[in-house]
């Protein structure tokens, strides 16, 4: 069984490390390419730009679900086959990096997207533009958006930094000496009362 704790407490390493590594790559990637003056001279318009960023985030929020999810399993696993004591810290710690993901997938990215949606209303409400009715309020829209999109996104890199020092704390966690095993219980004896 600790041979199977152990195998299992691998695993979850090396689960970790590509998570914490995925999410390092991708701050450097998002951080260089999407910034880098090729981009944008490959595609000419801003809201083009953004479009591609919004696919390359909902590939690697796919990726970051896999991870978490495969660290629920593990952390399982490892306490369930092991045998050993409910490692509180670490299931806190991925309690609390999951939960952030989920919101950044779940909630904050599509709302992202939205604003982002309105910021261009010229790309991608070409028709409705051409209405001198709606042109105005349109354009009205696009200037919230524009505020709404800075602020739920200086958020999102918030919360992107937060799940990253999680992880960093979450991969030094798995790192530590496993936990020991449980104790086995000692039968309850029976209390008598006499009178």
């Amino acid at each position: 069984m600790l041979r199977m704790a152990g195998f299992l407490r691998h695993l979850t390493l090396l689960n970790t490390g590509v998570w914490l590594g995925a999410a390092a790559f991708m701050f450097l990637v998002a951080l260089t390419i999407f910034t880098a003056p090729e981009m944008n001279d490959a595609l000419k318009t801003r809201p083009e730009k953004g479009l591609a960023g919004q696919i390359f985030f909902q590939r690697f929020f796919l990726l970051q679900y896999v991870c978490a999810g495969a660290a629920s399993l593990l952390l399982f696993l490892e306490w369930k086959f092991g045998k050993l004591d409910f490692p509180k810290w670490r299931f806190s710690l991925l309690v609390l990096i999951s939960g952030l993901v989920l919101a950044s997938g779940l909630w904050i990215n599509p709302k992202l997207g939205q604003f982002f949606q309105q910021k261009y209303p010229e790309y991608f409400y070409a028709e409705a533009m051409k209405d001198p009715n709606q042109t105005g309020r349109l354009k009205d829209d696009a200037q919230r958006a524009d505020k709404e999109h800075k602020k739920w996104h200086h958020i999102s890199e918030g919360s992107y930094g937060a799940v990253m020092l999680l992880l960093l704390a979450y991969f030094a966690a798995n790192c530590r000496q496993p936990p020991k095993s449980r104790r086995p219980r000692k039968p309850r004896q029976k209390i008598e009362f006499s009178l």
